[in-house]
């Protein structure tokens, strides 16, 4: 299992674009990439794009947990885009796909993270 990311920049909107799984095994470097852009508090928005994760286990899920509070905490709104189906039906199973997943549809129309 391995996990490969790629970070693109616009403006004041940082997308982490993680590819493979995510899971026990993996996890932590996803939770140093996605703490280090919110350290470095250059981003009022940080997506993560999940259109290439193939695999969400708990250990994922409570990364991007903490990842979003701490952002949120330093005043950055942290959002998940694009689950594939299987994220998203774990975030559902979990109750969480309204907590964490962006609805791209409106976020296109406003501009901002919804």
């Amino acid at each position: 299992m391995s996990l490969e990311y790629r970070i693109e920049r616009d403006g004041d909107r940082v997308t982490v674009i993680p590819e493979g799984d995510i899971s026990l095994e993996t996890v932590d470097v996803l939770r140093e990439v996605l703490r280090g852009i919110v350290d470095s508090q250059n981003a009022a928005f940080i997506d993560i794009d999940m259109h290439a994760v193939t695999f969400l286990d708990s250990s994922g899920i409570g990364v991007l947990i903490a990842a979003q509070r701490l952002a949120a905490s330093r005043g950055s709104a942290l959002m998940l885009r694009e689950p594939t189906p299987m994220v998203r039906m774990v975030l559902e199973i979990a109750h969480l796909d309204g907590l964490l997943v962006q609805d791209t549809v409106a976020s296109h129309r406003t501009g901002e993270a919804s």
